[in-house]
């Protein structure tokens, strides 16, 4: 199954992304249908079609989707945030993390955090008996740019509850953002990031984690061909 979610913007602005679609393939694209198995014609050329999962527009909010997964039963959920516009500082009111998932027969919605920018970006892992997601949900040393300090949020009953599991970094010269979920890879190489201040031109670093959340720092500089990566949180 190819499965692929997207927004749009309105009248092609890059500030008005808003509303959820989705569509999936059964046959490695050759045909595409709607979550429910009806059949959609491509390209999508509407905003109003069978493909929309949740018009943001009209409840007049921004949507930025951040990731996509399988649940065990094969079906999909979306990791998202909404804002109330695409402003920056706190005329961008409140930046809403939430998950929505089939379950079969409707969307199913949950509310996750809350954190500073539009452009905080994460992961979300689904492994047996629970859902993961990392993201920069804690405010950070550039308080109103994009990311911050990294946070596990965890749930054990499919969105319906979240946890603060861990909190990866704290006190950083500069915002952590856009964690990535490494497809294949083992517990050692569970998550990786870059930081760098999002208010001036600085030096960026390669972090990655261990699926028990211990965070280590690629060397900036690398003489030879294999360099140890720093522990930072331990």
């Amino acid at each position: 199954k190819l499965m692929c979610c997207f927004n749009r913007h309105i009248n092609g602005n890059v500030d008005t992304r808003t509303n959820i679609y989705y569509v999936q393939s059964e046959d490695w694209g050759r045909t595409w249908t709607t979550i429910d198995g009806k059949p959609i014609d491509l390209p999508i050329t509407r905003s109003k079609n069978a493909a929309l999962v949740h018009d943001y527009q009209a409840e007049h909010r921004n949507c930025y989707i951040k990731d996509i997964n399988y649940g065990p039963d094969g079906l999909p959920v979306i990791l998202y945030l909404t804002s109330d516009n695409h402003l920056t500082g706190p005329e961008g009111g409140v930046r809403k993390w939430q998950t929505v998932h089939w379950d079969g027969a409707k969307w199913v919605y949950s509310d996750i955090t809350t954190s500073t920018h539009c452009y905080d970006s994460g992961s979300l892992w689904i492994e047996e008996g629970a859902w993961t997601v990392i993201a920069p949900t804690d405010p950070g040393p550039q308080y109103w740019g994009a990311g911050g300090e990294i946070v596990v949020w965890r749930s054990f009953d499919e969105g319906v509850n979240w946890l603060r599991a861990q909190t990866l970094t704290a006190n950083s010269t500069y915002n952590h953002t856009y964690i990535r979920r490494p497809l294949g890879a083992a517990e050692g190489f569970y998550a990786f990031w870059a930081d760098g201040s999002p208010d001036a031109r600085t030096a960026s670093h390669l972090y990655f984690c261990t699926a028990a959340g211990n965070v280590f720092r690629m060397p900036y500089d690398m003489t030879d061909e294999w360099a140890a990566p720093e522990p930072v949180n331990r």
